[in-house]
Parts: structure tokens; sequence; C-alpha cells
């Protein structure tokens, strides 16, 4: 009777997936979008992929929608649960969001505030934390039904920008800087653009950094002004630029390693930032007649790197001071070295000082490789 009790127990330890749910009834979220409605609800649309597609004209069994191997469907709704459910009741699949890897945000929803919409994705834990946050220059929704060309999706093709060409950011990301004191948020901005020759295909391309003051828009980074944030990130990206030496002698440069050290003093009620950058650069393409081989020319190069350096801080900082938002996080220093001073005076009108800072920026650069000629190959050396 003992041995049947126990086979019995564990019988009932075993019981099967109860709660299973087949492939063939799931459908895999791999992007979605937000957006705020001219009536004021929000609007989820979800991209999906079509398996039938995926195989090629072949394949069979599913739904099909032209030749897309991706569907997107949206709809409106109070809350976004709200318009999830609208969305799910004429999908045949149920909706599955742990594998989704892009939240792409609107402009209208940047400007209102998008705090509220995402909620719902840091509440159950089959929303991904990990997934990259963009915004966009117009409806969110635009993008997801672009069509690159190297990529079956257009989630896809947003993630893989997102690491290559701008500063990623997460929602885990966006959380802390929302609930951090002395640091404004910020998001990469991606728009769809025609592919060239113009009409053949839409493209994603990036556009420049939204900052935020708490979760509104109150500004954008574009140009040089991009690349400033860049030496402020605790994981520095490499990237390139093109330097112009005078006289229509030009060079490309490759960052290969950057950062910056900021030291706050203040005195008689003044914030005074001393910003310190140091970076690594080589040269990848040489454009001028300079033999990078000479010491003058790379001091020459340095010299002009680090005022590029300097001056795309310098525009940054009076943004950030005109816009009163520091997605540099200079409050968060500000508290570090003076936590009693921080608490009394500056933690509740952060913003408010922000214009009233004052800063200075040094900036060196040391040029560590010239590639393996020191002229271009196709000149006749002197």
């Amino acid at each position: 009777m003992a041995l049947v009790f126990t086979i019995m127990l564990c019988m009932l330890s075993v019981s099967g997936c109860w709660d299973r749910r087949e492939v063939n009834d799931v459908a895999f979220v791999i992007a979605m979008a937000i957006d705020k409605a001219s009536n004021g609800k929000y609007r989820l649309s979800v991209q999906v992929p079509l398996v039938s597609n995926l195989g090629g004209a072949s394949g069979g069994g599913g739904g099909t929608s032209g030749d897309k191997a991706f569907y997107v469907d949206s709809a409106e709704g109070d809350t976004i649960r709200d318009a999830n459910n609208k969305i799910q009741s004429r999908m045949s699949r149920h909706l599955y969001y742990a594998h989704h890897r892009i939240v792409v945000i609107g402009n209208q929803l940047a400007k209102e505030g998008f705090s509220e919409p995402l909620d719902i994705i840091s509440r159950f834990p089959e929303n991904r934390l990990t997934a990259y946050i963009v915004m966009t220059k117009g409806e969110a929704v635009s993008l997801l039904q672009a069509q690159p060309q190297f990529e079956r999706f257009s989630g896809e093709a947003i993630r893989e920008l997102v690491k290559a060409a701008t500063i990623p950011v997460t929602i885990k990301d966006i959380s802390q800087m929302l609930n951090t004191p002395g640091v404004d948020a910020f998001l990469p901005i991606f728009e769809a653009v025609d592919s060239h020759p113009k009409g053949k295909s839409k493209e994603i391309g990036s556009s420049g950094i939204g900052i935020f003051r708490g979760d509104k828009l109150v500004g954008t980074y574009t140009g040089e002004e991009v690349m400033g944030l860049r030496w402020f990130q605790r994981t520095f990206v490499p990237f390139s630029t093109i330097v112009n030496m005078g006289d229509g002698q030009r060079l490309s440069v490759y960052y290969q390693k950057g950062k910056a050290d900021i030291h706050p003093v203040i005195k008689r009620g003044v914030i005074h930032f001393d910003i310190k950058v140091y970076s690594t650069a080589g040269v990848v393409e040489n454009l001028s007649s300079y033999d990078l081989s000479e010491r003058k020319v790379d001091a020459m190069i340095e010299d002009q790197l680090t005022k590029e350096i300097t001056r795309s801080i310098t525009k940054i900082m009076e943004k950030n001071k005109k816009a009163h938002s520091d997605p540099i996080g200079l409050g968060i220093v500000l508290a570090r070295n003076y936590p009693n001073e921080w608490k009394a005076k500056y933690r509740d009108q952060w913003d408010k000082e922000l214009s009233r800072i004052t800063y200075t920026i040094k900036s060196k650069v040391q040029v560590s490789n010239v590639g393996q000629t020191s002229t271009n190959i196709t000149k006749e050396d002197p």
C-alpha cells in the first residue's frame, strides 16, 4: 500500500503540460509601436512574422499578406491593454510578446509623455526589459510598415541599426533615467526614408537623438550634437566622422575609445563643471596631401579633433541649458560630490538651476593609427 501511495503521489507531480500552447497557435510579436491618436486614445501596432512567407513562395499554411514576410496590425484603446484586446479579438493566433526586440514611440506621444503606456511593459514578465526603445518624427506605425531590403522585418533592421549607428537605449535604461533625479532621458530617432534609386523601397535611417524633461520631448540633437552626447555614455560606442583640415583637405577618422571625466565645484552659490574628454582615434581615409608619417601632421590632426570634440560638447551644453534638460547626467555627478547640498537645495529644482551653471571643456585626442601607408597609394612619392 505504501508503494502504491508513493507512485500515486509521483503521478500528481507529472500531470503533463495542462497549459500548453501549440506553436501553430501563437503569433510572435517582434516589434511594437505606440502612438497617441487625435482623439486622445493610444494606438498599439504590432509586427508579426508570417510563417507561410518565410520559406519562399512555395510555403504553405498560415495567412498571407502579399509578398511581405510580416503583418502589421493596430488598434486604438483607452489603454495599451485595451488596444491589445481589440487586436487579439480579430486575430486567430495568440499574441506573444516575449520575443519582441523593439518598441517605437510616436512623435505626438513623445511630446505628451510616454511613461503611462510603458507601464504594461514592465508589469508583465512576458515583456522584455532588454528590448530597445526608439522614437520617430511621425507616427510610430509607419516605421513598422517600412520594408528594408537587407532584413525581412523592419523591427530587425531597427534593432541592428540601434546597436551600430546610434546610442542604444533599452526599456531598462529609460526606466532608470526617468526614476533617477539628476539625469533626463533621451531616445534615438529613426524614420523611414526612400532608398536609392528613389521609390524602390523604404529603408530605416537614424536621424538624431530626442531629449526629454521628465517623459516629455523638449528638443533634439543632430549632427555634432549627437557626437557630443557619445562621450558621456557608460559604454563608449566607436564611430566615424569627417574632419575638415581647411583648404579642401579632409580626413575620415574613427574614434576607437573615449571617456569624459566631470568634476563639479560650487563657488559662491554658482555650480561649475570641469569637463575633460580623452579619446583615441585612427585615420581610415586620407583625402588630403598630408604625409601622415610626420609628427607635425599628427599634431595638426589631434588639434583639429580636439576643437571638434570641444565644439560638439559646447553645443549640447548650451542646448541643455535652454531646454532645462540634463541627458548627460550632470546632476548625478553633483549629487555624488555634494550630497548634502544636492538634497537640500538642488534636487527638486535641478531643471531650473541647470540654466545657471558654468563649465569649461578640455579635450585630448591621441592619433594611434594612420593605416598601412602614410600617403595616398595612387599618388607618386615626392
